[in-house]
């Protein structure tokens, strides 16, 4: 283990370990060297084994109350109020096999939900709030429902829910409240769901509970359409608890730890490895509505000054901006790094400028450099790899898990390797629930899942020093000259290219002869500008005299005026773009990118328009 010291030592993590065997037709096998730790049978049990130990320990804190203060529930509480709501459960037959959902934000009652719902026998589904609040057409909300079976709906607000609520009543869905009404929805009161009186059959249920009983239905974001349901088993939420144990990074020297929550429970970095690991540390979650936006992360910075995280996860631009935040306040840089253990990331790559700042802010503040991981993982299998060690470029997406095997297929267009899991976090080999063709070929013969993500190492001859993610393969194409693209590389340089001037870029080229960029300008106002048009097609210019062959180079772009569509799958609720539905629905405008008529000078012509659809 290396031990990081300091005012308050930060996290004791083991060197990298992996072994690696190659078959004999090159494919290779990763395995971590690590031990993995005893698996608790269900997380149900291993919330009780705290409450038993910390009753008085606060579990959730958030900030719903009707002055903006603090609410909290103990772990004590919140296990007699699991236990009325898996009592009320029962009552109205939900069991083994059924689902209810949850449609709102993180909060005290959707934590209870989430271990009185599994504590009947029943799984909990968090759905995305967006798919309720943002929708205009509710289709993505009704898919999530129908295809989890689900037979009832908790909401916060019934008021606020009342279209979703509406466009829901047809499917025969029983909806519980927080608070509110909705007009002519008939909708019980979850006060009463946890105030219900518990007998002998909630302990029976929780007698019944085995490893393999689904725990939770988690959606895939919809980047294909609509969103796909994974059922999760317990086994699969207690193994991250297990693994956090075996890499160092679940011990908080005997302090319960703070976290401090803004991601919603519907993701599996919030629903499953913060909510799980939280519990198995017998931790407080404070639920934080800030975002990584300009307009919502005052209240992040404004909970940061309440609350001394113990670690801290979120996307790399939230680091930028809390960066802002701690150098222009050391009394805030202070608070927060006073119990921070660690740092990570994911979704993207930490730019280096970002993690030098959050080393120097550290080291001013504890004295030492914080660690700074890296984490992978999809709702289909929970977490593939972690960087899990100190140092190291930040491109860098770790070593599998111990309890987590991958395969590594060589692809024959370079270093690159496509990347398949097998895995106790898995979904079942049965797929996605109701839908059995898009679930057809997830698994090989030797029951790994196909990721569909590129990997490579970041030295090949040093496997331990961990894997980069490379691409996702479907996103990659051909020129019609066969020459292949690597989008995801290509597309990173060329935002970067376009800084300040362009948020978002679908690249498009399947068997054409130069590469087209559809372009969404960083102020949807400026999309008729000449001159955004003008300093676009500079930039561009630019950026092609610095590339080497037709695989790097841009060949026409065209600046887009509608944005991406939420409801027409373009946009999912995690704010990626899916650029397969982009192409297929905007067909006309990636057409205009190979017309004859936008021909100037071959290759290297620019044809900026503006685009309509």
């Amino acid at each position: 283990m290396q031990e990081i010291s300091g005012k308050r030592a930060f996290a004791k993590t083991p060197a990298p370990s992996v072994s690696v065997r190659t078959s004999e037709n090159g494919v290779l096998y990763l395995q971590s060297g690590l031990e993995l730790p005893k698996v608790a049978p269900s997380l149900p049990h291993l919330f009780d084994e705290k409450a038993v130990a910390y009753p008085e320990r606060i579990f959730v804190r958030d900030r719903y109350s009707e002055d903006g203060s603090w609410r909290s529930i103990t772990y004590g509480e919140a296990k007699r109020a699991a236990d009325g709501m898996a009592q009320w459960l029962i009552d109205h037959g939900v069991g083994f096999g059924d689902s209810v959902a949850f449609l709102s934000k993180p909060s005290i009652e959707h934590a209870i939900a989430a271990i009185g719902i599994q504590r009947s026998g029943a799984a909990i589904a968090p759905i995305s709030v967006a798919y309720s609040l943002l929708s205009s057409d509710f289709g993505k909300l009704k898919d999530c429902m129908t295809r989890a079976g689900a037979r009832f709906a908790i909401v916060d607000d019934a008021s606020a829910f009342q279209n979703a609520m509406a466009a829901l009543s047809g499917l025969g869905i029983e909806f519980v409240a927080v608070s509110g009404k909705a007009a002519g929805i008939r909708t019980a009161s979850f006060a009463d769901l946890v105030g219900t009186q518990p007998t002998a059959a909630v302990a029976e249920r929780m007698g019944q509970l085995r490893p393999e009983t689904t725990a939770r239905i988690m959606y895939t974001s919809g980047s294909t359409g609509s969103p796909k349901a994974v059922p999760q088993s317990q086994y699969n939420l207690t193994l991250t608890v297990a693994q956090n144990e075996a890499v160092g990074l679940a011990d908080f020297g005997g302090e319960g730890p703070q976290i401090l929550e803004a991601m919603p429970f519907s993701h599996i970095m919030a629903g499953n490895f913060n909510f799980n690991n939280v519990i198995g540390a017998a931790g407080t979650i404070n639920i934080d509505a800030g975002k990584p936006t300009p307009q919502f992360f005052s209240q992040t910075i404004a909970n940061l000054r309440e609350v001394s995280p113990h670690y801290f996860i979120t996307v790399p631009v939230g680091f930028e901006m809390l960066c802002d935040a701690m150098e222009a306040d050391t009394a805030l840089r202070d608070s927060f790094f006073k119990n921070i253990r660690f740092l990570g990331f994911g979704g993207a790559v930490l730019d280096d400028r970002t993690k030098d700042r959050l080393l120097d802010l550290s080291q001013a503040a504890r004295g030492s450099e914080v660690p700074i991981l890296s984490f992978y993982g999809a709702t289909e299998y929970l977490f593939g790899t972690l960087k899990y060690w100190k140092g190291g470029p930040t491109d860098v997406i770790g070593l599998p898990l111990p309890g987590a095997n991958l395969k590594l297929k060589p692809e024959p267009q370079g270093n690159r390797f496509e990347l398949w899991i097998k895995s106790g976090g898995l979904m079942p080999r049965s797929g996605y629930l109701g839908a059995p063709e898009a679930s057809a070929g997830l698994f090989d013969e030797e029951d790994f899942y196909n990721t569909g993500d590129a990997v490579r190492f970041s030295d090949p001859a040093r496997p331990e020093d961990g894997l980069v993610f490379a691409g996702r393969i479907a996103d990659d194409f051909k020129l019609a000259s066969g020459t292949f693209v690597l989008v995801k590389s290509l597309r990173e340089d060329l935002l970067k290219a376009l800084s300040g001037l362009v948020s978002e870029v679908v690249l498009c080229g399947v068997n054409e002869r130069w590469i087209g960029a559809l372009l969404w300008p960083r102020d949807p106002a400026d999309a008729g500008s000449r001159h955004l048009h003008d300093e676009v097609s500079a930039r561009i210019t630019a950026f092609n005299r610095s590339q080497t062959g037709s695989s790097r180079r841009i060949g026409a772009a065209r600046i887009m005026s509608a944005p991406l569509s939420f409801d027409e799958n373009e946009v999912t609720d995690k704010g990626n773009v899916s650029a397969r539905t982009v192409r297929q629905r905007r067909a006309e405008d990636v057409r205009k990118l190979f017309a004859e008529e936008h021909l100037d000078d071959g290759l290297n012509f620019l044809a900026i328009s503006q685009g309509g659809n």
